[in-house]
């Protein structure tokens, strides 16, 4: 299964919250056998390189077993950065958001367990 991961923090410039979503990727792709990559998205004429979405990772290959790696790459994050919100959103169109600020233990596990049946159910 794919998906789309967002990262989003209104309290960051665009810079910074993209120079976090490439470090993001880099611990995905170290951490998980996901395949990884920003998604590019055809340009207007005229313009120079290709452009992307801040803050937006592609994920490819995603089982249960790669959802729980995953996780715990997304749980550092969390943890050094606690105003953080994903958006995972699948390529069927189904999405959870998980907002990482005041997040205890337990909502953690129970996250991790909606991030889980997210991609263990079938789309409707």
């Amino acid at each position: 299964m794919n998906a789309t991961l967002s990262l989003h923090d209104s309290r960051m410039a665009a810079e910074d919250l993209q120079e976090l979503t490439a470090e993001l990727l880099r611990s995905i792709r170290q951490e998980t056998e996901l395949t990884a990559k920003q998604p590019e998205y055809p340009g207007c004429a005229g313009a120079k390189g290709d452009p992307i979405t801040i803050g937006a990772i592609f994920l490819a290959a995603l089982s249960s077993g790669t959802v729980v790696a995953l996780f715990q790459v997304l749980k550092s994050y969390i943890n050094r950065k606690p105003t953080l919100r994903f958006e995972i959103k699948t390529a069927d169109g189904r999405e959870l958001k998980i907002e990482a600020e005041h997040l205890s233990p337990e909502q953690i596990a129970q996250t991790m367990q909606a991030v889980k049946q997210l991609f263990e159910a079938p789309a409707e």
